[in-house]
């Protein structure tokens, strides 16, 4: 099996929601939603939004504010077909194209479009030419945009403190991937800012996701034991740790649910709701998606699964393949049709997986719903797949 890392998002929001198997119309903070009933127990989870602290967004520089597209100097040929593609007129190709807004040297063609020309293009314009220039990783911005998995960017921006125009700039510029909202014209918003606080401000809530704090309901009518096997499984662990703490709960008046992060093991529960330390990169690299899913059940993680050749060794040694339904701890890996594994995840319960989506600094340990991941990673016929993996006993 041919593994890639997972792409790098330098911003990313997150935002979705189910009531049940079912997509809420709108979902607010606090609301509490229930998965459906399975051998996980009653499990119930709301939404809230998390951002990167100050110390982190300030070890990134502000972009340039001028809007660059960058083209293989070989295919600038098809630049201008591109564009007419994309339904834009002659008279506007001829102000995009003109030789004072198109440097180039021995390897790329790099072309400026004003404010007006951004301005100007239609989601639809925006999805051709956009998803064309994510082929180039140097077009940063199209390549790993902010994703918004809802219908509007007002849900996603509401209580962010953003001011209206700014929101309402995010959602004009806004255009769809796959089955995604996203957002990829941070040079352009950041031009508009009053002054470098501001942009900073908006930088930091570009890094806005939506994440969910899941709880384990618990009564004297649950069944210990049963859950006991169900959260003890991968590997065997912890039994003897989460017994006497569900019996405090269902013993103690008052309470009635255990947080999800007493449910996993050490390592996840150290991370999840944190973001990468910069120590992490003296190891040459930072945590990406596979090493989380696979650390998962590891009391200090393992520096090795950096190394994408030993990941793949060890998943090939020391993991089956399993289809669903899956059970706690099993990893899910996103494939591509040509075999690359662009992302994987550890199954909670239901649709609930523990994932960091990419290696980035600015991109925390998340819980997340499949169908979420599924949309972000184009999970669907012809482009990528979930394949299960268990760890051998």
């Amino acid at each position: 099996m041919a593994w890639i890392l997972a792409v790098t998002l330098l911003l990313v929001g997150f935002v979705s929601g189910r009531a049940g198997a079912e997509d809420a119309p709108e979902l607010h903070q606090n609301e509490l939603f229930s998965c459906a009933s399975g051998p996980w127990g009653r499990v119930s989870y709301y939404y809230f939004y998390l951002e990167a602290p100050d110390y982190v967004v300030e070890k990134f520089p502000l972009p340039n504010t001028t809007t660059k597209w960058v083209f293989s100097i070989k295919e600038f040929d098809r630049v201008e077909p591109l564009l007419k593609s994309a339904g834009l007129s002659q008279e506007r190709l001829d102000q995009i194209l003109a030789p004072r807004r198109v440097v180039k040297d021995s390897q790329h063609a790099y072309v400026f479009p004003t404010t007006t020309d951004l301005e100007g293009l239609t989601p639809e314009n925006r999805a051709i030419i956009y998803t064309e220039l994510a082929r180039n990783p140097a077009n940063v911005f199209q390549f790993s945009p902010v994703f918004f998995l809802t219908d509007s960017v007002e849900e996603w921006a509401r209580d962010s403190g953003l001011s209206a125009s700014i929101i309402s700039k995010i959602s004009s510029l806004s255009y769809k991937a796959g089955n995604a909202l996203v957002f990829a014209d941070i040079p352009l918003l950041l031009s508009q800012a009053e002054d470098v606080a501001e942009a900073r401000y908006i930088m930091r809530k570009l890094t806005r996701v939506r994440t969910l704090m899941a709880q384990l309901e618990l009564s004297k009518e649950d069944s210990i034991p049963d859950l006991l096997n169900y959260w003890s499984t991968g590997l065997g662990l912890r039994q003897k740790e989460l017994e006497p703490l569900m019996q405090a709960i269902i013993h103690t008046k008052g309470l009635s649910h255990l947080d999800m992060l007493h449910l996993v093991p050490p390592l996840p529960r150290k991370l999840l709701y944190t973001y990468p330390d910069i120590s992490y990169a003296a190891e040459g690299r930072l945590p990406d998606c596979h090493w989380t899913s696979l650390n998962f059940f590891n009391l200090t993680p393992q520096p090795f699964l950096l190394d994408t050749r030993l990941a793949t060794s060890l998943v090939k040694q020391d993991f089956d393949k399993v289809e669903p339904p899956y059970r706690y701890g099993d990893v899910l890996m996103f494939i591509t049709p040509d075999g690359r594994a662009v992302h994987s995840a550890t199954y909670l319960a239901d649709d609930l997986l523990f994932t960091k989506n990419g290696s980035n600094l600015l991109t925390p340990w998340l819980l997340m719903r499949l169908q979420d991941l599924s949309k972000l990673y184009e999970v669907e016929p012809g482009k990528a797949r979930i394949v299960g993996f268990r760890h051998k006993k």
